[in-house]
């Protein structure tokens, strides 16, 4: 009998050693290092939208003797204006696409005007950059440029010249989502086509200061 429970108490014993061993040890797993992390899957970047600057100078002479209007795309795609308070303006804007973007420059005179010789000029730029939706460039633009006004004016001729800035210094172009750049129309609306002498008293048919 008692050799029985001595051999039983060793077994026990047996047991419980290889039990404790078994669990100090722990598993193979447990000695792997971590799997590496998946990276996140980047974001494709999608064309949205044009970054648009645009510039109107004018001189100082210009903005003595005339209201300066310049009207322009705004940042949700309709026409804005703003007046010109000295001889540069600027403005930025993000318009989404497909898009237009221009500006005109459209002055209306003050009233009557002093004898005299006047010299006027005025020019309009728009530059534009390609963005993405996040904000970020995607492709660098271009420039485009209204036509240059630039001349000598007696009193008489300031209705001809400011009827010819309105309707020839402006810029518009449409863009697409594919990156292409086309001419396009866009209705300024203001005084655009109106006669800026109407009142003065001055002939909108007057002769520059080159051709009296």
């Amino acid at each position: 009998m008692m050799k029985n429970l001595k051999m039983m108490s060793m077994l026990l014993g047996g047991l419980l050693a290889l039990g404790s061993l078994t669990a100090c040890g722990g598993s193979d797993d447990d000695d792997k290092p971590d799997p590496t992390p998946t990276p996140p899957t980047p974001v494709e970047k999608v064309l949205t939208s044009v970054k648009t600057d645009y510039t109107a100078t004018v001189s100082q002479q210009l903005l003595d003797v005339a209201t300066v209007t310049v009207r322009y795309v705004g940042d949700n795609g309709q026409v804005a204006s703003e007046q010109m308070s000295s001889t540069t303006w600027t403005k930025s804007v993000n318009i989404p696409l497909p898009a237009k973007a221009g500006l005109n420059i459209q002055p209306t005179l003050k009233g009557a005007v002093a004898e005299g010789e006047y010299t006027l000029n005025a020019k309009g730029q728009m530059s534009y950059t390609w963005l993405d939706q996040d904000g970020q460039q995607l492709k660098s633009g271009s420039s485009e440029s209204t036509p240059v006004l630039d001349a000598v004016f007696f009193a008489d001729g300031l209705g001809q010249y400011l009827n010819a800035i309105t309707t020839t210094c402006y810029v518009a172009r449409s863009f697409a989502k594919d990156y292409s750049v086309a001419d396009t129309s866009i209705i300024w609306g203001g005084n655009a086509g109106d006669d800026t002498t109407q009142g003065t008293g001055i002939d909108p048919t007057g002769a520059t200061g080159e051709g009296r």
